[in-house]
């Protein structure tokens, strides 16, 4: 699947103040956010990298969550649990498996961060979290914080982040989720392609924010990635111009660098403008550009729709060659057309609906958000993604 642009999982959390009233007694409030999320995302293509850049890429992920985020005084718990159900037609290439029309297989992942808020505007935070598949668990965590001016006009964070991967395969499918081997090409399974099996990532980013007038917002973020390991798909196959099949071959380490710039615009009326263009450039020859725009347009008090667009260029890898077109004497190959020189667009619409309805006193229903996005790329993959959200407060006083 592209990771370019569709990213599944969940949208984030946005906050509701509420305030205890005055009593003879001080009253502290619990606060939940609730927020349940589905997204569904059908993809084509031609280019399968399991087949050498060539064949299916068809794909559809069906992908509920939920979001929960728990506020009590200067303490905030977010805690996200989710789960993908992937069918794709190409993953049965990996086995030549012809009794089923797609594979099945389960993505599931956890995370939880915990932030605590000091009276000076300084906010701390870390957490953890894991992911798994049949071929693939990760583990990680981060630490980071966060800064707002006292009049609340420029704001900045920055953290920290650190993934274990380990790429063998077998927790899901069998084997009681213990981890069995690296995951090869049916009639490449004559020998071990690699050394290692583990991948280890770190992500360094931060943020900027000003307002600079009560129109205006402006931000800057930039970011690192640092990568080393195994970095190649195991069950990629690479085909070469004497007709000979190997598996996909990439360099054990990878810089990452981007740089987004953003600017929030207030345009007068009911309509707010966000626009960010985003550069990135790494060590394996790939300079992308990415400019993007979303409008928000609130129609009446409680309706606001969302239409946004996007688009983005990239570079082709050093290590890219279509099908066919790798010579047996290069050290690094790749015919994922992820790593290839391509442009795309995406173009959508949103509708968010907030009624901030109360049912009882003690919950309250935020509103939902329904987006529907379709995605180009020149190489001739496109996808469908649909999401839904359902936000609801959960409060509770309790006496200090």
């Amino acid at each position: 699947m592209n990771k370019e642009l569709i990213v599944l999982g969940s949208i984030a959390l946005c906050s509701h103040n509420l305030s205890a009233q005055d009593t003879k007694e001080q009253d502290t409030i619990d606060q939940s956010d609730i927020e349940l999320v589905y997204n569904h995302y059908i993809q084509d293509g031609n280019h399968s990298a399991v087949t050498g850049g060539t064949g299916t890429e068809a794909l559809t992920v069906y992908g509920p969550s939920v979001n929960i985020k728990r506020s009590r005084k200067n303490n905030i718990l977010t805690f996200n649990v989710g789960t993908d159900i992937i069918s794709s037609a190409s993953t049965d290439n990996i086995d030549f498996v012809k009794s089923s029309a797609s594979y099945t297989d389960i993505h599931g992942y956890t995370y939880g961060v915990l932030e605590h808020k000091f009276r000076n505007g300084f906010n701390l935070y870390g957490g953890m979290g894991f992911s798994i598949e049949s071929d693939y668990f990760s583990y990680s965590g981060r630490l980071g914080f966060s800064k707002e001016d006292i009049k609340k006009q420029r704001s900045y964070f920055a953290e920290i982040q650190a993934f274990n991967d380990d790429l063998r395969w077998g927790r899901i499918n069998e084997n009681y989720y213990k981890a069995v081997k690296l995951i090869y090409p049916e009639e490449l399974r004559y020998r071990e392609w690699y050394d290692g099996y583990k991948r280890y990532s770190y992500n360094f980013k931060a943020g900027f924010t000003q307002i600079v007038d009560k129109r205006n917002v402006i931000g800057i973020y930039p970011e690192l990635i640092w990568q080393q390991g195994l970095l190649s798909t195991p069950f990629h196959r690479v085909y070469f111009t004497n007709g000979q099949v190997l598996v996909e071959q990439l360099p054990e380490q990878r810089l990452k660098a981007s740089l987004g710039l953003k600017w929030n615009r207030f345009a007068g009326g009911r309509t707010v403008l966000k626009q960010s263009i985003n550069a990135y450039t790494d060590n394996f020859g790939i300079h992308a550009l990415a400019l993007e725009q979303e409008t928000a347009i609130k129609l009446n008090r409680v309706l606001t729709i969302l239409p946004n667009a996007r688009f983005y260029t990239q570079s082709a890898a050093d290590y890219f060659k279509p099908y066919k077109q790798h010579d047996i004497s290069d050290q690094h190959y790749t015919s994922d057309y992820d790593y290839s020189r391509f442009y795309s667009y995406s173009v959508g619409m949103g509708f968010r609906y907030n009624p901030f309805k109360t049912l009882n006193r003690h919950f309250l229903f935020r509103g939902m958000t329904l987006r529907y996005n379709y995605y180009q790329r020149s190489d001739g993959l496109w996808s469908h993604i649909l999401s839904a959200s359902f936000q609801s407060v959960f409060t509770r006083n309790t006496k200090k």
